[in-house]
């Protein structure tokens, strides 16, 4: 889900998502279930809602900022929280896994 998601995010506004990380991004996670994710991305005073989930077969995504709210585009914002999610999801999955030792 979440990677189609960010395949419908123009190219401008995906390349703004990962500079967040760089700008000091937090992505807070409130709720996080089979097929539905609410939090928010907050930089300095900014809090920006987001959710993102699954209808039928479909996906949505909302954010409570200007350019989703006015122009109802997938913003930058909805990004960050899908690679958020993404990058959680792939930290659990290893987090089990062992690194081999190094032998001298």
């Amino acid at each position: 889900m979440l990677r189609r998601l960010l395949g419908k995010v123009d190219d401008g506004r995906f390349g703004r998502a990962p500079v967040g990380l760089q700008a000091g991004w937090q992505w807070q996670c409130k709720v996080r279930q089979e097929g539905l994710v609410e939090g928010y991305v907050a930089h300095g005073s900014k809090r920006y809602m987001v959710v993102i989930g699954q209808r039928g077969k479909g996906h949505f995504a909302r954010c409570s900022c200007e350019d989703t709210v006015k122009r109802g585009v997938l913003c930058k914002h909805v990004a960050f929280a899908a690679m958020a999610e993404l990058a959680a999801a792939a930290a659990a999955r290893s987090a089990h896994k062992q690194l081999p030792k190094l032998g001298r």
